[in-house]
């Protein structure tokens, strides 16, 4: 079947790719094409070959289903405008069979979604509609739209990583993985002490950067910004592991998302912000410590309902905000 992926692709985020490859597994389309902003970009990282770019390109590809995955996309107004992608203009009509898979949702409070009739009407349409997490399902039941989803447990989790030429380095290893976004610095400045003490605590033991975001003009969704930032509060004197994924061309030309999956599954901890990369930790079974801003609540999600999958060991370190200060 001639099938239509919808989502954030191409954005540099590898664990939004990392959906795309779920979504195309699960789907097995003859024919699969997507939606990506840097098409190079995905292709390489899932192996999809056709891509479109703008809205009206639907109309001649012609697809005989349209998937909306991706990850995160259950926010205002990108989850509106993907419905309302998936539902056809007066140019055009859109009779192709309809899914959302696996999403993510955010609150939304915007009084004009509820008020959406194209959005309700897609979503009476689906043939099938699943989102990832209990609070995702939680959201959804607030807008009171008729139809509760299906959960279906971050299912990317069980994709097997790809082996790819590393060399042996002296442990333990740690992965320190870290987004550059200014609440995410400012949490850490705000709880150094805590911060330190816990790197600490962990003992002579190597970093390896992880890095599954790379967005050149956007510092706060660009892991290699915010590995710097963190490395120089706190690893200062250490000899980083793997530092080629720092380099941003390289970054570019040789990982991707079950590459990554396959670096962190050589790794004794990882340490991360980053909630696609401790998915990857659950399927390879490493332990992780969650690290992040207390008014981030995506690594809690996971740890609620994988709570049947989570590694031995791993935990949380939320950082005080003062956000919830009487």
């Amino acid at each position: 079947m001639r099938t239509l992926f919808l989502g954030s692709y191409g954005f540099g985020n590898l664990g939004d790719e990392l959906c795309l490859i779920d979504a195309v597994r699960q789907f097995k389309p003859t024919e699969a094409w997507a939606f990506s902003v840097d098409p190079e970009f995905t292709r390489r990282c899932t192996g999809v070959e056709n891509y479109i770019q703008k809205r009206a390109q639907i109309a001649d590809v012609k697809p005989e289903r349209i998937v909306l995955g991706g990850g995160g996309v259950g926010f205002w107004p990108s989850l509106r405008d993907s419905l309302h992608w998936m539902a056809g203009t007066e140019d055009y009509r859109i009779d192709a069979e309809l899914h959302v898979y696996n999403i993510g949702v955010g609150k939304i409070t915007a009084p004009e979604w509820f008020e959406d009739a194209t959005a309700k009407d897609v979503i009476a349409r689906l043939s099938s509609y699943t989102v990832r997490d209990h609070v995702s399902y939680w959201l959804t039941r607030e807008w009171n739209f008729g139809r509760d989803p299906g959960l279906t447990f971050y299912p990317e989790r069980t994709l097997p990583p790809e082996p790819f030429e590393l060399p042996v380095v002296p442990g333990p290893l740690v992965g320190i993985s870290i987004t550059g976004q200014a609440a995410m610095v400012a949490a850490m400045e705000k709880n150094r002490d805590r911060i330190s003490a816990f790197v600490r605590d962990l003992g002579d033991f190597t970093p390896v950067p992880i890095v599954s975001t790379v967005q050149d003009d956007n510092s706060d969704e660009d892991d290699v910004k915010g590995f710097e930032v963190f490395a120089d509060m706190f690893l200062k004197g250490r000899q980083l592991a793997y530092a080629q994924s720092l380099d941003r061309a390289w970054w570019k030309r040789e990982l991707t998302p079950l590459r990554l999956k396959y670096l962190i599954s050589k790794l004794d901890l990882l340490v991360s912000q980053r909630k696609h990369n401790i998915i990857h930790a659950i399927g390879t079974k490493t332990r992780f410590v969650g690290i992040f801003p207390d008014v981030d609540d995506s690594i809690l999600r996971i740890f609620f309902s994988l709570r049947f999958a989570i590694p031995p060991g791993s935990s949380i370190l939320s950082l005080d905000t003062g956000a919830f200060e009487l």
